[in-house]
């Protein structure tokens, strides 16, 4: 009796898509070394995954724009994932939605900046020099929350690109940790702890409320400023409450501007007030365009670098803000090489400022 043959196995149709990292094989062999081996692929993102909650909507395509950069994706590693991070003494709000609105990434990129004197404002004396970018899209990456998580934060350092690094003013021996970032040639913020919109989220001591006198508000203010030097500039930590209240947040920007520091607002609030109150006074101010980890695993961040890309892309320019933790690392180590292989600068922050105009008139209204 003959044999019947053997049924033909069905051809699995390999998923193709929207592009990737575009490793090479060494970075490819690299990306097998981190964590037991991140399984990079070219192509949507893996079904079922959790999103990214603070995201740009969809708009109508701009003619003139640059082309969108590739979406990355990424595999989960196979094996049991990392040791999570040490709780931090303080929570972390949950993301907001926010609505994008360009900002400084809308100019040309800036000319090149004079050599920094002593009698120039600390933003610009501290600021950590930048190469002409020769037109091409730039990317300040910052990361929060510095200084708690001393062995990630200590890896942090180590990345290869201009990062600004915000240290939260209340971390154990801060100061040293500071030193050492700056050796390692990187800018620094005051990552200064404000009200978030929860009552049982805690901010960390000494943090600016609104229910504050103003000679309490002003203490605190200068406790969080003097716990380091060499910094170019403050940041929020938190805050959706306080950098959305007009009247507690007019006297803080008013104090760093007169210490000549920038502004970063990270948008933890749909309404902050910070960075458009900042520009009305005539104060150096940006900010944050994307979050790359408020869902933390790597196919998130990913996806966040991703969408960080098509910012700067858009726009000329675009800042991210992340964290010491092991998937945003882990990604930002395999991302940064290729980034600039693929024709994006990498800067720090102050490299995306322009010269500020005081404003006009005394008493501009807050928009």
């Amino acid at each position: 009796m003959a044999r019947k043959p053997a049924p033909k196995k069905p051809k699995t149709k390999q998923r193709s898509g929207g592009g990737g990292f575009g490793l090479s094989v060494a970075l490819a062999i690299a990306a097998l070394l981190i964590g037991g081996g991140l399984g990079l692929y070219y192509g949507d993102a893996l079904s079922g995954r959790q999103e990214i909650a603070v995201e740009r909507p969809s708009a109508a395509p701009d003619p003139s724009a640059r082309p969108a950069a590739p979406s990355p994706g990424i595999a989960l590693p196979q094996k049991p994932a990392p040791e999570p991070a040490p709780a931090a003494p303080e929570a972390t709000q949950p993301p907001v939605q926010l609505q994008p609105e360009p900002q400084l990434a809308s100019l040309p990129p800036q000319e090149a900046a004079p050599v920094p004197s002593e009698s120039d404002p600390p933003w610009r004396r501290n600021a950590v020099p930048s190469t002409d970018s020769g037109g091409k899209p730039r990317i300040a990456i910052v990361i929060d929350d510095m200084g708690i998580d001393r062995k990630r934060s200590q890896r942090a350092l180590a990345l290869k690109a201009p990062v600004t690094f915000a240290y939260l003013p209340y971390a154990h021996g801060v100061a040293e940790q500071v030193r050492k970032a700056h050796a390692a040639g990187h800018e620094i913020l005051v990552h200064l702890p404000m009200e978030p919109s929860s009552e049982t989220i805690d901010p960390g001591p000494n943090a600016m409320l609104s229910d504050l006198t103003p000679e309490v508000m002003a203490e605190r203010l200068a406790w969080n400023l003097s716990q380091f030097d060499g910094f170019v500039g403050v940041n929020n930590h938190m805050g959706s409450r306080f950098t959305s209240d007009a009247v507690v947040m007019r006297p803080v920007l008013e104090e760093l501007n007169r210490r000549g520091l920038l502004f970063l607002d990270s948008r933890t609030a749909p309404n902050t007030v910070g960075y458009r109150m900042a520009r009305d006074l005539g104060m150096p101010a940006l900010q944050r365009d994307v979050f790359l980890d408020n869902t933390d695993n790597h196919d998130a961040v990913a996806k966040q670098l991703s969408e960080t890309e098509q910012q700067a892309s858009k726009y000329g320019q675009a800042i991210a803000i992340g964290h010491p933790r092991d998937a945003t690392l882990d990604m930002l180590e395999l991302w940064i090489e290729d980034v600039q292989a693929r024709g994006f600068v990498l800067v720090p922050l102050t490299a995306l400022l322009k010269p500020v105009q005081p404003p006009a008139t005394a008493g501009l209204p807050i928009r």
